[in-house]
């Protein structure tokens, strides 16, 4: 009973801040979300509930969204520079610079959106979406250029995956 109570609750709250959203922005239209494969299926749903959390978050209190993509981005990066320990050499200290820049980035763009009387939320968290997302694609570049397969694993190795040969080798597999 208290699940279905809470289940309510939510899809209540869900609905009003979608509703609200609406009628106070017209003109900013909620985006739409886009499914990826069935293989995904369970990261796929957690962004889409993410998502649609942050959207009604940010249309009845903008600033606590910032806030809340603002946290959820410096996990993010936290994890990066985790996963940056597998650099060598110079690679590493110089990609933690990196991630540091990144962070400082981040925080000016936060600083910046909630100075402001209204904040735009979805721009200010698409761009420090846009910042982590470039800290991964250099992360996974660098660690391509690495040229150990088994240790990058950021990305989902379909070229790293094949031995000389060129064909697949069933130990990497797994």
């Amino acid at each position: 009973m208290t699940n279905r109570l809470l289940g309510i609750v939510i899809a209540l709250a869900l609905t009003s801040g979608v509703v609200a959203h609406a009628a106070s922005a017209p003109q900013r239209p909620l985006s739409p979300i886009a499914l990826p494969a069935a293989s995904s299926l369970p990261t796929a749903i957690q962004t889409a509930a993410s998502r649609l959390s942050e959207t009604a978050t940010s249309a009845i209190d903008p600033a606590a969204a910032i806030r809340g993509a603002y946290q959820r981005d410096r996990v993010a990066l936290a994890h990066l520079r985790q996963q940056a320990s597998q650099l060598k050499g110079s690679a590493h200290p110089a990609f933690n610079q990196y991630i540091s820049d990144q962070e400082l980035a981040l925080t000016q763009t936060e600083r910046a959106a909630l100075a402001t009387t209204r904040p735009d939320a979805q721009s200010a968290i698409a761009a420090m979406d846009k910042l982590v997302a470039a800290t991964e694609t250099e992360l996974n570049r660098q660690l391509s250029q690495t040229g150990d397969p088994k240790k990058n694993s950021t990305q989902g190795g379909s070229a790293q995956s094949k031995g000389q040969s060129g064909k697949a080798d069933p130990s990497r597999d797994k």
